[in-house]
């Protein structure tokens, strides 16, 4: 161009403020980029703080996360029941209907048992009201026959009354026990569907507390029952001892009491005396029979004695062993005192024996009339050295000439005795008429 070389002023100064270095450097060649030069820079530059805050709010998230787990898991092992906050409500009828029907069980078995105890107090007003007649008939001393017809009157109407408050109270009871029956059924099948229902249920909340105040309400209701229960079986205990252990109010028999229980009579057994068996009075086996009775007799009343009995009973059983031992005692001296006398009169018949047979040791005859005021049981000696048979007769004479009549002799537990055959005339036989007897 015609003004090339107008231009003089270095323009390298400006260039060099507005244009890279590249174009700047016109003359020299461009820098080459180099990534790995740039990551080795970079390397040398890392931020640590960054990556410290950065590690702490993984930890605190981890931290936070596991807290929030495990706090929701321990909520969900303990559910509280509510009816604002269960949503099942299909549960909550089932959990519902199953305390109602064991608030209602309660309740029934509470009005059921009153109306037994009021049932029972009346009996036992009526028991006691008897027992006091019962009490003053037997106090009377009156004959055990006449007492006993009085007391089965007693008793017939005192039996009729206790009928008569059953039947009033009866229906009522068995009325309040099937509606016992009827609810503790439902309750059975509400308790199946609540089990089967409330899995992964593990404790009852706030309700369940309602609840317990409630069953606590009607637990000290029902306490307040066992306490009029546990008056009126007090009360009833009263009634057994009065029965069972009486008190004797008349003088006679406290009387009797002060006399015969106050002793300590010992009995005198004696042994088997064989004039009972020649006498055939009393067998060895019937005797020892006897022994055994009252030994048993002894051992009922000693066990009774160690029962421990109240009020009048010890000392009457104490009167009654007293008594029995003296009873027994009594005969045992009677009928010991009568077979000594039973030997000395034995003995005195047998000299009056000895002395006949010496008589017909002298004369002819076979025997004597001892006695004939029965014809059909003469007593006769007969000489002991003729044998006399069942069903034979003999002839009865006065004297040598003097028939008197004709007797046919027979065996007795006695002896051997004579009836009378027949008579000569109007005559009657007499002691010591004679006897003769034909010896075949």
């Amino acid at each position: 161009m015609a003004n090339d070389n107008e231009v003089k002023k270095d323009l390298s100064p400006l260039g060099s403020k507005f244009l890279p270095a590249e174009i700047s450097n016109i003359d020299g060649g461009s820098e080459v980029y180099s990534l790995e030069d740039e990551f080795s820079k970079t390397r040398k530059n890392k931020n640590w703080l960054v990556l410290i805050i950065l590690l702490v709010f993984i930890l605190l998230t981890a931290v936070f996360t596991y807290v929030f787990t495990y706090y929701t898991g321990k909520k969900d092992q303990n559910i509280d029941i509510s009816i604002n906050e269960f949503d099942d409500l299909r549960l909550k009828e089932i959990l519902n209907s199953s305390r109602l029907a064991e608030n209602n069980i309660q309740i029934r078995n509470n009005e059921l048992q009153s109306l037994i105890i009021e049932m029972k107090n009346k009996i036992l007003e009526v028991n006691n009201r008897y027992l006091v007649k019962e009490n003053y008939i037997l106090d009377k001393g009156m004959p055990a026959s006449s007492a006993r017809v009085k007391i089965l009157e007693l008793k017939n109407a005192e039996q009729k009354e206790i009928d008569a408050i059953k039947a009033q109270n009866i229906e009522k009871i068995n009325a309040k026990q099937n509606q016992i029956y009827k609810i503790e059924a439902e309750k059975r099948a509400e308790d199946l569907k609540l089990e089967k229902a409330k899995k992964g249920i593990a404790n009852i909340g706030d309700e369940s507390k309602v609840y317990a105040m409630k069953m606590k309400s009607l637990s000290d209701a029902s306490q307040s029952g066992l306490s009029v229960m546990a008056d009126y079986y007090n009360r009833y205990i009263g009634y057994l001892i009065s029965k069972y252990n009486p008190v004797f109010s008349s003088n006679d028999l406290k009387r009797n009491l002060e006399k015969n229980s106050k002793t300590n009579e010992i009995k005198n057994l004696r042994k088997y005396d064989d004039l009972f068996q020649k006498e055939n009075l009393l067998s060895r086996k019937r005797f020892e029979d006897l022994r055994l009775k009252i030994s048993e007799h002894d051992m009922l009343v000693q066990r009774l004695i160690g029962v421990g009995y109240e009020n009048s009973v010890p000392p009457a059983l104490k009167s009654i062993d007293n008594l029995s031992n003296s009873i027994v005692n009594d005969y045992e001296n009677l009928w010991f005192g009568l077979v000594s006398t039973v030997k000395q009169k034995n003995s005195q018949i047998e000299d009056y024996k000895t002395a006949l047979d010496a008589v017909l040791k002298e004369k002819p005859e076979s025997g004597y009339i001892i006695s004939a005021e029965n014809p059909s049981k003469i007593s006769i000696h007969i000489n002991r050295l003729v044998s006399v048979k069942e069903g034979s007769t003999g002839l009865v004479f006065r004297t040598d000439d003097k028939y008197i009549g004709k007797i046919e002799f027979y065996r007795t537990s006695d002896g051997l005795k004579a009836k009378v055959v027949s008579l000569a005339g109007s005559n009657k036989m007499r002691p010591f008429d004679r006897i003769l007897i034909k010896i075949k």
